[in-house]
């Protein structure tokens, strides 16, 4: 299959191939598995609850599935993006100058000077930033100590975030 990346939701799974089309598969009730066509030109995929996105090499997404939360609703203009991370209901997407942009349900406001990122990630109710020093800016709901990052908060090179848990917490 030559999977480059994968991506999970849910109940859906989500490829993406080294020549940029994707293969979904899973439970596909809401049309999260069905990639709109031309289904070719993408570099990056993300899954969240019953929706799937896909940047494309212009810098626009594609999103697809469920959007009883206005999650398929991508922002204009829908173009110079360079990331994006699909939450349970509620996407991000990182700009080329480390900006972000929330759209869907639960969206939640990142703070005002947060400018300067280099990855996202999105949760059901909490996201997180990946800042180019190495160090991770949390926001959101912490019911769970989701939003408290361990010290040092340093020398960070990736970030995932899970429902209610992220790489140093527990439920």
């Amino acid at each position: 299959a030559n999977f480059i990346a994968v991506a999970s939701g849910n109940y859906h799974t989500m490829g993406l191939r080294s020549h940029g089309t994707i293969g979904a598969w899973g439970m596909c009730d809401v049309e999260q598995c069905d990639v709109p066509p031309p289904n070719a030109g993408f570099t990056a995929i993300a899954a969240g609850d019953s929706h799937s996105l896909a940047l494309r090499g212009d810098g626009s997404i594609a999103a697809w599935g469920s959007n009883e939360s206005a999650q398929l609703d991508v922002p204009a203009p829908n173009t110079g993006y360079v990331a994006m991370a699909a939450g349970l209901l509620h996407n991000l997407a990182l700009r080329l100058n480390g900006s972000i942009v929330g759209w869907g349900s639960q969206v939640v406001v990142a703070p005002s000077a947060l400018t300067d990122l280099v990855a996202v990630a999105a949760s059901g109710s909490h996201s997180l930033g990946l800042k180019p020093d190495g160090s991770i800016v949390a926001w959101g709901d912490d019911a769970h100590g989701e939003c408290i990052v361990p010290t040092p908060n340093t020398g960070f090179v990736a970030i995932a975030a899970g429902e209610f848990v992220d790489a140093w917490g527990s439920v």
